[in-house]
């Protein structure tokens, strides 16, 4: 049961490295400076980086999802992927509601 347990946790098991490359490399040409990583009107927490969300945004548009609740499942199913949208995915993925504040 242990063994499964461990090869349970390795995220790149459950995704294509086509996709895994796709994205990597998206991400490496992609220069998001243009937009500001952290609104300046918000004091206190910082939240998410608007570069981490932008970058799961881009995800959305090339998995074709419609909903920003098929975005959040696919994030949640695909650790890796999370990780290279700059995601800290050792803690709480983003929300439904984070997602949607950063398309308002």
């Amino acid at each position: 049961m242990y063994q499964l347990q461990l090869l349970l946790n390795i995220p790149e098991l459950f995704t294509s490295h086509f996709k895994i490359n796709f994205y990597s490399s998206m991400f490496e040409n992609l220069d998001p400076s243009s937009i500001p990583e952290f609104p300046s009107s918000s004091p206190g927490r910082k939240g998410y980086s608007h570069h981490t969300m932008f970058r799961a945004f881009i995800v959305m548009q090339a998995e074709r999802f419609g909903e920003i609740t098929d975005l959040a499942d696919y994030l949640r199913n695909n650790l890796i992927i999370a990780h290279l949208c700059g995601i800290d995915i050792t803690k709480p993925l983003p929300s439904y509601w984070t997602f949607r504040r950063f398309i308002n």
